[in-house]
């Protein structure tokens, strides 16, 4: 026995909880349980103790990320797959850190997200990180024009379909999918009846994602500041749904309705003053629209910033970064190099692989590894 527990926990340490329960299982049997029982427990502390070891050293590398030290989590993740090449955390954490250094995604992370998915099977974070994976590499194909689009919106939609198998309610999986099937032609693999059947399955299983996956699915031209409007009528606010309509106010160029619903979404979660920088965006969208309104609309951008910079919670410091490098772009803009510099060195020493990309980079990637994925970001709309 205690031969077997050691391969047990050599291999795959989550394997130890179903031998366990066979062990204790058979030893019911016994007139002698109790004792068996505890010998079992006493011989597997070890066992135990050198799972939860395991997970707090990848947890103290993720916090070095979020501290900013993204070189060396990587190292500290390296090392820990060195000694232990069997630990699927660190091969999930590894891939989060690798593609959060190479923005635009690298076979060296998806190889260790494959890796940590191969060890533990059933775990649905892997799964959806992995799904995730597959639609951002699809999406980049779709933007080169390179590669079979339909077969690998197919791939990503099975990907999908694998989390739901594992977990059947799972509201961002069949979102995804409700927009792969409803927004895209047919020729590239959209299919509006298996929308609509994605769609009904999320109205039973997840009210707001209901609503979002239903307003899919209506004509274009919908009024969806309205939309959202009657969403909160029958059902309340909500930080999801105050998102929406503010965002659908930035779409009707409303950015004073924005605000509002903004603010009441920041008031309900003071973690939504990441809508700050959504309302900086917006300004910098207008200019990229009309280079003649850089005059007027980056200082609003910039203010923005700066309220984000000092509002509660602080950011932390890959987000703080990506805030001053958005901050060093619009005084480039504005022709004062010498700050631009200056900001964009500032924000190098918080985080040296933060994101320069416009887009704001996904929060669940600033989430522990252990935690389940609920974010959700459309690859089809700019916020």
């Amino acid at each position: 026995m205690k031969n077997q527990i050691q391969l047990i926990n050599a291999n795959h340490c989550r394997a130890v909880t179903i031998t366990v329960t066979k062990m204790i299982k058979e030893a019911c049997k016994s007139f002698f349980t109790p004792v068996f029982v505890m010998i079992v427990l006493l011989g597997l502390s070890p066992v135990f103790s050198s799972c939860k070891q395991d997970e707090k050293a990848v947890l103290a590398a993720y916090k070095l990320r979020i501290d900013g030290k993204v070189d060396e989590a990587k190292n500290q993740l390296e090392q820990i797959l060195k000694e232990d090449s069997t630990n699927a955390l660190a091969h999930y954490e590894l891939a989060r850190t690798l593609n959060y250094i190479n923005l635009f995604g690298s076979e060296e992370a998806t190889k260790a997200l494959i890796s940590a998915k191969t060890l533990e099977p059933e775990n649905v974070i892997y799964q959806y990180a992995y799904a995730k994976n597959c639609f951002f590499e699809t999406f980049k194909a779709m933007q080169m024009g390179d590669g079979d689009i339909k077969e690998l919106l197919g791939k990503t939609c099975d990907e999908f379909d694998n989390v739901l198998n594992m977990a059947p309610a799972y509201p961002e999986a069949m979102m995804y999918l409700v927009e792969i099937y409803g927004i895209l032609p047919p020729e590239m693999g959209g299919n509006k009846a298996k929308a609509e059947e994605y769609t009904k399955r999320l109205e039973k299983a997840d009210n707001f994602y209901g609503a979002k996956a239903r307003l899919v699915m209506m004509p274009q031209g919908t009024d969806m500041v309205q939309y959202w409007k009657d969403y909160i009528t029958q059902n309340g606010e909500n930080c999801g749904a105050l998102k929406e309509l503010g965002v659908a106010a930035l779409f009707n160029d409303d950015i004073e309705t924005a605000k509002v619903y903004f603010e009441k979404a920041m008031e309900l979660d003071p973690v939504q003053n990441i809508r700050l920088l959504d309302l900086s965006r917006y300004h910098q969208m207008k200019v990229m629209q009309n280079r003649e309104l850089v005059e007027q609309e980056l200082p609003k951008a910039k203010e923005y910033i700066e309220q984000y910079l000092q509002s509660t919670p602080a950011p932390i410091a890959p987000l703080k970064a990506y805030a001053v490098g958005s901050e060093a772009r619009i005084a480039k803009f504005l022709g004062n190099n010498d700050e631009a510099e200056k900001l964009m060195e500032e924000a190098k020493a918080l985080d040296p692989h933060f994101s320069q990309a416009f887009g704001i980079p996904w929060l669940s990637i600033f989430e522990p590894p252990t935690q389940e994925d609920h974010f959700f970001a459309s690859f089809f709309s700019p916020f």
